[in-house]
């Protein structure tokens, strides 16, 4: 009895600590704007069929409902989010912003696997953009410093880069995914006399040898990686990844991010900037995600955006302290023009460490914006303006905005 007791006991300290780190994610993802929804635990099985770029179909579970249509328990999230939207916008109206706690089911790969788990991951439906993506990725890692992990490593690619070699060959679908694993792998004996069955350029051989060995600090793999580069293409990949790079080095995070071009699309629908995130003394992925602009196409619908999961009970097994405090969400609209995107930023990250609510944008997408919020502010070479209600007040140091904030607050 006493054995059991001490069980049962572990049990439900593994599901305080479970809890908390649901509600620091929780947390975080507000502050960046997100807004919690939630979808089916059954779909139907045809939502994924029809997708092309979906999961693996063999690891869904799948059941038969009472009109014995073929339904499955909810494998993924970012499909049906996305098959929702698509049911009422046919072209994306304005950015959107969605954050998700949820079990999903697949059929393990191991024998000891668990087939139901809990993701938490954020989908922002926006047009591409390295601000977009350098905050959805600058959110990833915010949010496992949130849970206490010190050592954070946050690994970036592009899915672009390696289809334009692999547009350049005549590969089976197959010998396509044979080859994508080996490079994942980083398994460089085999690639190259997998490659050398097959009738392939010498340069383009080359350039597939080495992709997985561009890994590391991002300056550094672009410069490596710019001597296989193929297509303009590839080039456009470099510098659009450098950009995204130098827009997470305002956000602080410079020692955070690894270029990794070896990074396969790990998810069908991956379709231009890919990344997972991984914490000290875990060997595996505790989150991945990356942008889908063509999903939406699947259901008749443009819905470019960019994405991430957590997968929860990894990082509960990761986490080494239960660090967690409390935020109270006050939403704040950061206007900014282009001389002052640093600035933007770093007003961002210092509201966002005072509990707010925060979302930037461009001035010129203010007028096609319609999310609302308490504050507004405007970051400009002319002026910073402070807005509440119809007052508007300049300021020019952050102590000076804090301020405003809390005079508006007592006002309240």
């Amino acid at each position: 009895m006493y054995n059991d007791y001490r069980m049962n006991d572990q049990n439900v300290k593994d599901y305080q600590k479970y809890e908390r780190t649901i509600k620091t994610i929780n947390k975080r993802f507000k502050t960046y704007g997100y807004e919690r929804i939630k979808t089916p635990m059954f779909e139907q099985y045809d939502l994924y069929s029809q997708v092309k770029s979906s999961i693996n179909k063999k690891e869904m579970i799948k059941i038969i409902d009472r009109t014995g249509e073929v339904a499955v328990l909810r494998p993924d999230v970012t499909v049906p989010i996305t098959k929702q939207l698509a049911d009422n916008y046919p072209k994306l109206p304005n950015d959107l912003r969605y954050y998700y706690v949820q079990d999903v089911f697949r059929q393990p790969s191991f024998e000891d696997g668990s087939i139901e788990g809990t993701q938490a991951g954020v989908e922002y439906f926006c047009e591409t953009s390295p601000e977009a993506d350098a905050e959805v990725i600058a959110l990833a890692c915010h949010t496992l410093k949130d849970l206490g992990f010190s050592e954070i490593k946050i690994e970036m690619g592009h899915a672009g880069f390696f289809t334009e070699l692999i547009q350049m060959i005549n590969l089976a679908d197959h010998d396509v995914g044979q080859l994508k694993s080996l490079i994942q792998a980083k398994n460089i004996v085999e690639i190259e006399p997998f490659l050398r069955n097959f009738d392939i350029r010498e340069d383009v051989i080359e350039a597939l040898i080495k992709i997985p060995l561009l890994y590391g600090n991002p300056a550094d793999v672009s410069e490596r990686a710019r001597n296989i580069v193929q297509t303009v293409k590839m080039d456009e990949t470099l510098d659009y990844l450098l950009t995204v790079y130098e827009i997470l080095k305002l956000y602080g995070l410079e020692n955070n991010i690894v270029l990794d071009l070896g990074l396969i699309n790990h998810m069908g629908y991956y379709s231009d900037v890919i990344f997972q995130g991984f914490v000290e003394k875990f060997g595996k992925p505790v989150l991945m995600g990356g942008r889908y602009n063509q999903l939406g196409d699947e259901f008749g619908a443009d819905l470019p955006a960019i994405g991430f999961a957590c997968e929860v009970e990894s990082l509960v097994t990761a986490l080494t302290t239960d660090t967690v405090s409390p935020r109270t969400p006050i939403d704040i609209k950061i206007l900014y023009d282009d001389e002052n995107l640093k600035e933007s930023i770093r007003i961002a990250n210092e509201l966002r460490e005072r509990n707010y609510t925060v979302l930037s944008y461009p001035i010129e997408k203010a007028l096609s914006n319609v999310q609302n919020s308490i504050y507004q502010l405007t970051i400009s070479s002319k002026n910073n303006v402070f807005k509440y209600r119809e007052e508007q007040t300049s300021f020019q140091s952050l102590n000076e905005l804090i301020k405003l904030l809390n005079g508006a607050k007592g006002a309240m």
